[in-house]
């Protein structure tokens, strides 16, 4: 089983609801659940093009693992226009 990273937020009723499938090759598998308050503030949606350059820089780490490369660039084609 891989950890599993997540954030929620606790509702107005002082409840936090987990749903997290698993799927069925998980099922009869004992976890363990560790509840953190995150450190900074939810991100409001007024955000700028600098504090997405950040967010991307923080976050690679957790797809560098995966294999991606960019592919190379596809060929140009020449088209037959039809002339007008």
């Amino acid at each position: 089983m891989k950890t599993v990273h997540f954030e929620s937020e606790v509702g107005k009723d002082g409840v936090l609801s987990l749903h997290v499938p698993l799927g069925p090759v998980e099922a009869n598998t004992r976890v363990l659940v560790t509840i953190q308050p995150v450190a900074e503030p939810p991100r409001n949606q007024g955000e700028s093009r600098s504090d997405w350059h950040q967010f991307v820089e923080e976050t690679y780490g957790c797809c560098a693992g995966l294999g991606l490369e960019e592919p190379d660039d596809l060929p140009l084609q020449c088209r037959d226009w039809p002339e007008t």
